[in-house]
């Protein structure tokens, strides 16, 4: 235990005097607020934008004044004499949609895979529709058909609830994205440090020659580099409740959301970040000690640092983790983490990642171990 202590001592020592260390440990999680309150600030521009914003159409017919209350405010119409001319606007980008009327036949054309176009086809056939039902309604009353009886044979309300929200929950999946990348790249760059470091630098051979036992050596390096992931978990906890707390008072997008942040979700949210980091130490460091120098463990080890944003990829694209996917390392994490603290607490999803945190975290240290008696990786 003496020499775990003595060499965990040492590795910290490394850290706190290496000024690369501590920014990567403190600095890296600045960039959580940062992107919340950017991204909170953009999907609010874009909000207002699109409330603000008119649509011009073109129309080879005049509207009635009945039809005129039917369209939507936001769509402006103008009209041409022919189809040569309604094409013509079109291409030159002042009109983004035209109807073509001939008789009760109305062809609608648009680009519905760009966003104004799909959105102004919305608004001209919900016009359509109405007007459509308008006329059969007048059809009705005038051969003394009751309207109550053919369209309010049901009723309906819609009551709102507060709660899950797509912007609410794509900010909390990327203050959880950054903060697992933080702690990943806090990892990263100690492991490097420690392992390939001391190999380039020749001061692993004189340890070893120190009457301390390979295992101590080990677990005693992973509990410093574990111990650098988890301060950056701190801090990145923190300034992303912060930021999720100023978001939802200074933006209007989440007056209706209710992030589900209190003492029991950040309890779940850091516990199971807890063994994130003491998984993700074992990786960077089974990876960097294969390597030879502190150029060539970065190159190997950034590529882990990407594997943290897929994700939140598979989340946006609403891919369910159970199965298969609820065993694998780094997706179980930032899945459940962002369901803890979107409201949903599965119990069994997180026995199922402190499980195989636990068991994972043992064969990577087995293996490090098993690693650190072959001399030809230690001094290749």
């Amino acid at each position: 235990m003496n020499n775990i202590l003595t060499t965990l001592k040492k590795e910290l020592k490394l850290i706190i005097r290496d000024k690369k260390s501590l920014l990567m440990m403190s600095l890296t999680p600045l960039f959580i607020p940062i992107f919340v309150i950017l991204m909170s600030y953009i999907y609010e521009e874009l909000t207002i934008n699109k409330d603000d914003k008119t649509y011009n159409i073109g129309l080879n017919y005049e509207l009635t004044s009945i039809e005129k209350e039917m369209l939507n405010k936001e769509v402006k119409t103008t009209i041409y004499n022919n189809i040569d001319e309604l094409k013509e606007a079109y291409k030159s980008k002042k009109i983004i949609a035209y109807i073509i009327k001939d008789n009760n036949s109305y062809n609608i054309y648009a680009n519905t895979q760009s966003e104004d176009g799909s959105i102004v086809i919305t608004y001209i056939t919900t016009y359509l529709d109405s007007y459509n039902n308008y006329l059969g309604q007048n059809y009705l009353v005038s051969n003394n058909i009751d309207l109550n009886k053919v369209y309010n044979n049901i009723n309906y309300n819609i009551n709102e609830i507060k709660g899950e929200s797509l912007f609410g929950n794509q900010i909390i999946l990327m203050a959880i994205t950054f903060t697992i990348m933080a702690i990943t790249l806090s990892c990263i760059y100690t492991s490097t440090d420690s392992t390939a470091g001391e190999k380039e630098r020749g001061t692993l051979e004189t340890i070893l020659t120190f009457p301390v036992d390979r295992k101590e050596l080990i677990l005693g390096k992973y509990l410093a580099i574990s111990l650098s992931g988890l301060v950056t978990l701190l801090i990145g906890v923190f300034l992303s409740i912060i930021s999720l707390y100023f978001v939802k008072n200074n933006f209007t997008i989440y007056d209706n959301v209710i992030f589900n942040i209190n003492i029991k979700t950040i309890s779940l949210t850091i516990l199971i970040l807890i063994f994130y980091t003491l998984f993700i130490s074992g990786v960077c460091i089974t990876i960097a000690s294969f390597t030879k120098s502190f150029k060539e463990a970065q190159s190997a080890l950034t590529p882990i640092s990407l594997v943290t944003c897929i994700p939140m990829f598979l989340e946006m694209l609403n891919i369910n983790i159970s199965g298969t996917l609820s065993f694998v390392p780094i997706i179980n994490h930032t899945v459940v983490v962002n369901n803890i603290l979107t409201g949903t607490i599965n119990t069994n999803n997180i026995i199922i990642i402190i499980v195989t945190s636990i068991i994972y975290i043992i064969l990577l240290l087995l293996f490090i171990n098993k690693m650190y008696k072959s001399e030809k990786i230690l001094f290749s």
